[in-house]
């Protein structure tokens, strides 16, 4: 009964083609071709999923490494803000901390606090990865120090002689630059 109906289509489309001028295809071709065209589409589709779904991967990746990066950044900016506002107030410690160097520890209680909270203040910003710029002896950098006074001595290089205010940095950025005396080979 199958074989009398695909002989009938067979004929029809023949005749339809030899209508239009064309050769009928043979029962050979028509068959495998339908089985094919069935598989070749599924295959496609398939094909067609697998690369949105891997883009789709690719997308979301994404989307997780900026969120990621734009959270790191907003955290760096906000220790940053935050810094910048205890400037003023570090420096005071420091410049109170420094009006009696030569006063031994425990000689005045109120020299100590000082001494103290600015030590605690240090610590606290050197856990959030800040680094205090300015020691004497080290080479003098235009990116990290700034030169308040100049002098010439018997050294090699230009090295920081005197610390007046430190600097700090996070990183490779520089919050604030050291102010330095500097001295100078002759």
């Amino acid at each position: 009964m199958d074989e009398q109906r695909k002989k009938i289509e067979i004929d029809d489309r023949r005749a339809s083609a030899e209508a239009d001028g064309a050769e009928a295809p043979l029962l050979e071709e028509v068959g495998p071709a339908q089985d094919n065209s069935a598989e070749t589409d599924w295959q496609a589709k398939a094909a067609e999923y697998l690369d949105l779904a891997r883009r789709k991967e690719a997308e979301l990746r994404n989307a997780l490494r900026r969120g990621v990066d734009e959270r790191e950044h907003a955290v760096s900016n906000a220790i940053e803000a935050l810094i910048h506002d205890l400037f003023p107030a570090l420096d005071a410690l420091a410049q109170a901390a420094g009006v009696y160097p030569a006063t031994p520890e425990g000689e005045n209680k109120l020299l100590d606090g000082v001494r103290g909270t600015l030590k605690l203040m240090k610590k606290g910003l050197s856990k959030h990865g800040i680094e205090i710029i300015g020691a004497v002896g080290e080479p003098f950098d235009g990116h990290l120090h700034q030169a308040l006074q100049v002098e010439e001595g018997d050294v090699a290089d230009e090295q920081v002689a005197e610390v007046y205010a430190e600097g700090y940095r996070i990183g490779d950025r520089v919050l604030k630059p050291a102010m330095v005396k500097v001295v100078k080979p002759q």
